[in-house]
């Protein structure tokens, strides 16, 4: 009996990642132990994250734009993920409410397949980039995966949040950073 307990528990764990995050086989997603050491002090300075990449609209984008924002929250997803895309309109709601109170949210991505689409679909008013080679430390093989920085690129948090999120969990979350 309690092996099937334990069966049944490690089923529904599985179950839920499934309703909350896509798996992704893509190269773009890789474990921060595939990266190679020289790639991953290129996203650190001083032990902390830092990067340069691109827009979607192909300008030069890097954490110094960000650096007046109390709490960065970078939010890598992709447009053919159900969850990522379900939960765009909550966290475009908690930019709207927060962003005068410094929060920033940056989304992140590698395929640009329905991104224009679904970007406008949801009235995203935050800043969309392109992936680049800092954010592999924090692919997981899942999106949405999200992390969080302040404005200088010191990350908040130990581990990233892998799974979408409802409003009132990523407000949650937001509030404990902003305090």
């Amino acid at each position: 009996m309690k092996l099937i307990k334990k069966y049944f528990a490690a089923l529904l764990a599985v179950c839920m990642l499934s309703l909350t995050a896509c798996y992704s086989n893509k190269k773009d997603y890789v474990r921060m132990d595939d990266v190679s050491s020289e790639a991953a002090q290129s996203s650190q300075t001083d032990g902390n994250f830092d990067f340069t990449s691109t827009g979607i609209d192909g300008q030069k984008v890097s954490l110094k734009d960000y650096s007046s924002a109390k709490v960065i929250m970078f939010n890598i997803w992709e447009p053919w993920c159900r969850p990522c895309r379900s939960e765009l309109p909550d966290l475009q709601k908690l930019y709207a409410k927060y962003k005068s109170e410094g929060l920033m949210i940056v989304g992140v991505f590698s395929d640009e397949d329905g991104l224009t689409d679904i970007i406008k679909e949801n009235d995203i008013k935050y800043p969309m980039i392109r992936s680049c080679e800092a954010f592999d430390r924090f692919q997981t093989g899942y999106v949405p995966t999200t992390f969080f920085t302040d404005g200088s690129g010191k990350l908040l948090s130990d581990e990233p949040y892998v799974g979408s999120k409802s409003y009132e969990d990523w407000e949650s979350v937001i509030l404990s950073y902003l305090k």
